[in-house]
């Protein structure tokens, strides 16, 4: 099932382990992804990491994969709308949105697709960490 992450919202969410508040957002986002290359070790789920930025801001120099895609986005959640909605309806049950945004989650859920908190996604990524 292909994933769509709110960038900031993962990083930010009460469970992280990266929260940015103290530190470097831009160290937070690259231990994000590093998650979400683990991650990925066990499951084939296709993943998109929307962030909130310009691509000058985010500033990382990263290479995207079939598995793993960065989307610097100047507005994060009207990307993850747009993107929800050009799934077709019939897919959208397969696809899987991970915000702590309200009306995202709301969103996403009046769609057809399936909405995840982002506190119930760390805990995914927490139980596969050695």
């Amino acid at each position: 099932m292909p994933i769509i992450i709110d960038g900031w919202n993962l990083v930010r969410d009460a469970k992280s382990l990266i929260d940015d508040t103290d530190g470097d957002s831009l160290e937070s986002a690259r231990a994000l992804i590093g998650y979400l290359g683990d991650f990925q070790k066990t499951h084939k789920d296709p993943i998109t990491l929307v962030f909130d930025s310009t691509n000058e801001y985010l500033g990382m120099d990263y290479a995207n994969t079939v598995k793993l895609k960065i989307v610097p986005a100047r507005n994060a959640d009207a990307y993850i709308k747009k993107f929800i909605d050009v799934v077709p309806e019939r897919q959208r049950a397969n696809l899987r949105v991970v915000t702590s945004d309200k009306d995202l989650y709301r969103y996403a859920k009046s769609r057809y697709a399936m909405p995840v908190k982002s506190e119930e996604f760390w805990d995914k990524l927490i139980a596969i960490m050695p």
